[in-house]
């Protein structure tokens, strides 16, 4: 007969047969949503795309794509329009980088800013060093 601790969610049997059981729905349900639902999404943002073609570069589309001469003044006007946004974009992360850092180290010792400088791997910015420009 069976004793009374060992009916119920408490016996260890029941906890065990239920981990199992959970944990293979939980593989079964990854190994679905790898190979189907990954597999019908979208492989790419259209930023992506279009850095792709940015590298791939227009002559080679106008070649491969065999683009009429409209349409080559289209395509290269557009990366063209994306290579500069992105460098701006850039440039901005640049300044906005370097005016973190430089507020970090405003605030810090000298024995900090060493420590600072050897843990981000960094060389020491001169202390004559022009400012950098706030970012708006």
């Amino acid at each position: 007969m069976l004793r009374q601790r060992d009916i119920g969610w408490s016996n260890p049997k029941v906890l065990s047969i239920l981990a199992v059981i959970f944990i293979c729905g939980m593989a079964c349900g990854s190994a679905v949503t790898q190979v189907f639902l990954h597999y019908r999404m979208d492989n790419g943002s259209n930023n992506q795309k279009m850095e792709r073609a940015r590298q791939i570069g227009w002559q080679k589309l106008k070649e491969e794509l065999q683009l009429s001469p409209a349409q080559v003044e289209i395509v290269s006007k557009e990366l063209d329009d994306y290579a500069k946004y992105y460098q701006n974009i850039e440039d901005q992360r640049e300044d906005v980088a370097a005016l973190g850092t430089q507020r970090i180290l405003n605030v810090l010792t000298p024995t900090q800013r060493e420590r600072f400088y050897k843990l981000l791997g960094i060389r020491p910015i001169p202390p004559n060093a022009a400012p950098v420009s706030t970012v708006r």
